[in-house]
């Protein structure tokens, strides 16, 4: 049990059930492999797309206010 002040919480059966089985080595690390390449995979497909000419104009528009609010 967990004291909390004066309260003492009871402990959740599900919650440390949880907890329990995701403290074990996992049953079927090949399924954890695959979807990290697959993530990987995907990461590096998004990261190869060009950035849109709105998120460059913002970019550009921030840039230029924070050089006109540093003391010259």
């Amino acid at each position: 049990m967990v004291e909390d002040g004066n309260k003492t919480a009871k402990p959740n059966n599900k919650t440390e059930k949880k907890i329990e089985k995701m403290n074990h080595a996992p049953a079927q690390p090949e399924i954890y492999d695959l979807i990290g390449q697959r993530l990987r995979n995907f990461y590096d497909e998004v990261a190869q797309q060009p950035v849109p000419d709105r998120f460059l104009d913002l970019l550009n528009q921030l840039e230029a206010k924070s050089l006109d609010k540093k003391p010259q």
